[in-house]
């Protein structure tokens, strides 16, 4: 029998036609990217599963895809609030393509990061797969249905229509990563390659690959498995294990291999290697599959909070959802790559994954970046969630029918992929298992817990955490449930609260994986005072009401955050905390009810816009001087009359001017947490902090009352992009007066003109209750900002971005876009 001639080559062309759209596609790889090219269509068409239907006139796009984000917004759609009021539905999605007669004796699989939710996949009119949960990979054998050197039609159903649909804006579409897989019938499963570094030193690692190989031949064969450790796409080290497979059997290697002088990965370093296996028959390569790893050690101590590589390291953490601002869920690395350059310049090094999986693309990026990760799977288990919601100015409990119904048949498999696509990404620390599950408030969530987690045990050995105790629970867990954990995880823990942890488990392992921000509700460099609060409040329909309450008991200082850094900071046995959240999403509006479309709890806005909160933990979780003051010098209408101006630093003595003449300097205990606050008389001109350092000056800011807006200023964090059609850059816009001070309550409408080799792809300004398209040409900036998202094409060239508004100066940025 001849293996070789079924080997698709990884370094040769193969020639793999697929036709969508009449067009032809070249491709070099096994790993076939499948995302470009597909039709779509809204609405439930049954016969679409056919493969003579014709498509010709549904909409052609490229995954990812969220075709909910289009809106329009509208208090009707029966997402609610909850959804951020965007519509939600049934959809179909096609791709035809070809299979060349020459690949007739390989295997072909389709390999889904994501498509939301309810999804059925066909081939050929033939279903192969259910998966109701949106947020989990999946891959499908489509071998036996495969017409080999014809057209084959790819169909996939989705089904979003029960509303609401979650706690929070999900998107609705095939929103990740499409891989169509050729492989030889002698291979490496998915997700089957495991790698953990079980000894490590400055001197030596040790580097372990457990796999499988599978032999779906009638005929017992004879393999050489060669396992390689590279290094920047450079071999380090291999080794060679000679295998027989018996027919239609799968075999189980360990390989262990050592490496000298190994890079570890930590926060700083995220060193990172490639185990590469690769099969062969009588010399000739037959398959291949790759994973990155990263050489460190964890540990986990009741005493000394988590440690890596021996360093002890407080988790600075923030909990994220899956979206991606104005863009929804169909989101790119280019995406995920500014959220976590923006959340680490202010000092963050951990997020937690709420309450889902997320894309294997956002731990790559992780990976990359020596990001900590509390990877969660569930946010309910077999009881439905009845979330507060605010409807005309009253606080009300609606159900969400979101996986509760689907639990009990689906959760093993689903978690147990979970755990087995994310295993190798060195970023992730711990596992999570919940988030504030009914369940666990009695013991009838025990043996739930116990099971998920020894799922979790059997296939990785980092710890189980579910975030447990809530701040509005009727009574705390039981401690049954609370034990089942590895690692006790705190939501929202009430005062004292982990005082008398340590009273009832004084040898639990314990982490906050739920808290609230020091960031006051109301929306980026907003600050209201006498009339215009009562005004700001009066179009919203809400007077004294539960509402109004939420959010004036964080107003400016969002002291409930300030409390839970301060509780947790100088204690060596809580691993960290996780704030709600770290950056603004769709969804989830509360405390405000409709307009509102978009959370406000983040110390980072929908767009990526710092708020004063930003600065808080900036002072508290980073080592770059600074001093941040607020509110901002533009507030008409209070002049004569007192106003509280706050400061953060990581100084330890900050000092406030007035038009020059100072207000005092205030210390700043380091080994606290703390903020300063002056009671100063408003008057139009320049207020400016100055931060000391054991007497020396380390850090200013200087707000200055601003003119009339002239200018836009454009910023952008790079202008090399990369030609592939995927590529993206964020370009802030901020309206500056002729003197280049910010001004801070500039709402003019700017237009937004691209050429070259890019498009537009979507718009935002941060404010929560701002209902336009964020697909559109232009956008009214909020408070002095908005945003443009640009997006290549997969061709090279210049692109010219310009920013035009009435009666402002025209500016214009160049970007250059090269393969």
């Amino acid at each position: 029998m001849n293996f070789s001639k079924n080997f698709l080559n990884l370094t040769a062309i193969v020639l793999l036609v697929l036709s969508s759209c009449s067009k032809k596609e070249e491709f070099q790889t096994a790993n076939i990217n499948f995302n470009k090219n597909w039709q779509f269509s809204k609405g439930e068409i049954s016969e679409a599963i056919q493969p003579n239907f014709d498509d010709s006139k549904w909409e052609t796009i490229n995954v990812p895809h969220d075709w909910s984000i289009k809106g329009p917004f509208s208090k009707e759609n029966p997402s609610f609030s909850r959804g951020g009021w965007l519509p939600t539905g049934k959809s179909t999605y096609r791709k035809t393509f070809t299979v060349p007669a020459s690949r007739k004796e390989n295997k072909v699989f389709v390999y889904f990061d994501g498509a939301y939710r309810n999804s059925v996949v066909y081939i050929n009119g033939q279903k192969v797969g259910y998966r109701p949960m949106g947020y989990i990979g999946f891959e499908y054998d489509l071998t036996e249905h495969i017409n080999f050197d014809e057209e084959n039609v790819l169909t996939v159903t989705l089904d979003n229509s029960e509303q609401p649909g979650s706690r929070w804006y999900t998107g609705t579409g095939i929103y990740r990563d499409v891989t169509l897989k050729i492989r030889n019938k002698t291979y490496i499963p998915n997700w089957s390659l495991y790698v953990t570094t079980p000894k490590i030193s400055k001197e030596t690692a040790t580097i372990n690959a457990a796999f499988n190989i599978k032999n779906e031949f009638s005929e017992a064969t004879n393999i050489t498995a060669k396992t390689i450790v590279l290094k920047n796409n450079v071999e380090v080290v291999s080794k060679e294990n000679e295998v027989t497979l018996s027919p239609d059997k799968a075999e189980s290697l360990n390989v262990s291999i050592d490496i000298e002088n190994p890079k570890l990965w930590a926060p700083e370093t995220p060193e990172l290697y490639t185990v590469k296996v690769q099969l062969f028959n009588k010399g000739e390569l037959i398959g291949e599959e790759t994973t990155r790893t990263g050489i460190r050690d964890l540990q986990y101590s009741n005493k000394t909070g988590f440690s890596i590589n021996g360093v002890q390291t407080k988790l600075k953490g923030v909990c994220l959802h899956h979206a991606g601002g104005p863009l929804g869920s169909a989101i790119y690395k280019r995406t995920i790559q500014r959220q976590l350059e923006i959340l680490r310049e202010m000092g963050c090094n951990a997020v937690r994954t709420a309450h889902n999986p997320f894309s294997t693309e956002f731990l790559e990026v992780c990976d990359e970046m020596g990001f900590l990760v509390m990877n969660e799977v569930f946010d309910e288990w077999e009881v439905v969630k009845k979330p507060a919601t605010i409807q005309d100015g009253k606080k009300i409990r609606i159900p969400v029918k979101f996986y509760a119904d689907k639990f009990k048949e689906w959760a093993d498999t689903d978690l147990t992929d979970f755990v087995l696509r994310d295993r190798n990404h060195p970023s992730v620390v711990m596992w999570s298992i919940g988030n504030e599950i009914d369940q666990m408030k009695t013991d009838e969530g025990i043996p739930i817990a116990n099971r998920l987690i020894d799922i979790i045990h059997k296939l990785d050995d980092r710890p189980v955490t579910n975030g447990l105790i809530g701040y509005g629970w009727d009574a705390w867990p039981s401690e049954g449930a609370a034990q089942t954990s590895d690692i006790r995880g705190y939501n929202y823990i009430k005062e004292n609260g982990l005082d008398r942890e340590d009273k009832i488990a004084p040898n639990a392992m314990g982490i906050v994986t739920e808290c609230a921000s020091a960031q006051s509700y109301y929306p980026r460099s907003t600050y209201l005072y006498g009339k215009e609060k009562e005004e700001w409040w009066k179009k919203l329909g809400y007077t004294s009401d539960d509402a109004y309450k939420w959010v004036e008991q964080r107003e400016l200082i969002g002291y409930r955050g300030v409390q839970a850094w301060k509780d947790i900071k100088n204690r060596d046995d809580i691993m960290g905390q996780f704030i709600w959240t770290g950056w603004d999403y769709l969804g989830e509006v509360i405390p405000f009810g409709w307009p509102a479309r978009s959370s406000s709890f983040a110390p980072i806005d929908l767009c990526g816009f710092p708020k004063d909160g930003y600065y808080f933990y900036q002072s508290q979780w980073s080592d770059k001087p600074m001093v941040h003051i607020f509110p901002h010098w533009n507030l008409e209408g209070m002049e004569g009359k007192e106003v509280t101006v706050y400061a953060y630093t990581n100084g330890n003595e900050v000092e406030l001017f007035q038009d020059g003449k100072s207000l005092g300097k205030q210390k700043n205990n380091l080994n606290n947490v703390e903020y300063q606050e002056w009671k100063v008389t408003y008057k139009p001109g320049t207020l400016k902090a100055i931060s000391y350092k054991y007497g020396k000056e380390i850090a200013t800011k200087e707000v200055k009352t601003a003119g009339k807006a002239a200018k836009i200023e454009l910023f952008v964090r790079r202008t090399n992009l990369k030609a592939d059609g995927e590529d993206l850059s964020y370009i802030e816009c901020t309206i500056l007066d002729k003197d280049g001070n910010v001004v801070p309550k500039a709402a003019n409408v700017i237009n937004f003109e691209v050429t070259g080799e890019a498009s537009l792809i979507g718009v935002g300004n941060g404010d929560n209750m701002n209902l336009d398209s964020f697909q559109a040409s232009s956008r009214r900036a909020f408070n002095g900002k908005c945003l443009a998202i640009i997006k290549t094409t997969e061709i090279e060239g210049d692109i010219i971005f310009k920013a035009t508004s009435e009666g402002l100066e025209t500016t214009s940025i160049k970007f250059t876009s090269l393969k």
